[in-house]
Parts: C-alpha cells; sequence; structure tokens
C-alpha cells in the first residue's frame, strides 16, 4: 500500500515503521498535546469552540468493554491472528455535502480493531460481534459543553 503524497514517495516517518504494529503509538504530555489541538484549530481556521468539531468524548465505561472484547476476541489465537492495534477512522454521518443542510452532518470518529498483519477487523469475516467497532461518541468540548485544556 502506498501513500500518496505530492513528492510521489512515503514519508521518512512512514519508511521507518516497522511491520510488528503491537507497539506504535505513544503518550503526549500536556503541553505536546495542546499544542497539537492549537495548531490543528490555526490550520482549519476556526477559534476554540466556535461551529467545528475537533474533539470528541468516548466514556470509560465502552472505552472499557471496547477492550475487553478485543482481549475476549485474541484469547485463544495465535500472536499472527490477534487484533494487535486500533485504528482510528473519521467518518461522516450524512452523506456528501449538497444533499443535507451542513448543521445536519456530524464528522464522526471511531475506534477499529486492526489485526497483526494490519488488517481492519471488519474486513475479517465473521464479524458479528457488532461493539468491536467503537463510535458515536459526544461531540466534545464545543458542542457537549466542557472546557478543552488549550
Amino acid at each position: 500500500m502506498t501513500k500518496e503524497t505530492t513528492s510521489g514517495k512515503l514519508p521518512a516517518k512512514c519508511m521507518a515503521l516497522k511491520a510488528d504494529i503491537l507497539n506504535d503509538g505513544g503518550f503526549l504530555d500536556k503541553g505536546t498535546a495542546a499544542g497539537y489541538i492549537t495548531n490543528y484549530l490555526n490550520g482549519i481556521k476556526a477559534p476554540s469552540g466556535a461551529g467545528h468539531n475537533f474533539g470528541y468524548l468516548f466514556g470509560l465505561a465502552n472505552i472499557n468493554t471496547f477492550m475487553l472484547k478485543i482481549s475476549a476476541y485474541n484469547t485463544g489465537l495465535p500472536a499472527d491472528k490477534q487484533i494487535a492495534g486500533v485504528r482510528i477512522y473519521l467518518g461522516r454521518s450524512q452523506p456528501a455535502i449538497g444533499s443535507v443542510a451542513m448543521e445536519d452532518v456530524l464528522d464522526c470518529p471511531f475506534l477499529m480493531p486492526v489485526m497483526a498483519d494490519g488488517t481492519d477487523l471488519y474486513k475479517m469475516p465473521p464479524l458479528t460481534d457488532p461493539d468491536l467497532i467503537l463510535g458515536d461518541p459526544r461531540p466534545c468540548p464545543n458542542e457537549c459543553l466542557m472546557l478543552s485544556f488549550v
């Protein structure tokens, strides 16, 4: 799989990644996280809390259930057949803009379990448990009136 770039080459950051996805990601300190949010809002030219969802809230109970279901799925499977990561997708609740009013369209992130080989779980037959894909978060902080730390 290749990534489209203006130079036609994969970014160095992508080239440096290993095939093992189990330990991808990391933790941010609060200053770095706040900077990322500020950079994002500056990039889309939207002030904090105004008309653009830039954060989404998943309740801890649902995150715990999500993780328990992943653990249950992995139980008894060899490592190369297990869920080894989670990909965060950004979807849209409504079809293309123009067919509905823009205020009725909600961009919605959802968490997709990813197999050890990098395949999204929904592509793995049979998927019978709808709770293995976590979505429908609360749009926060601007629509649910909770404050961001930016």
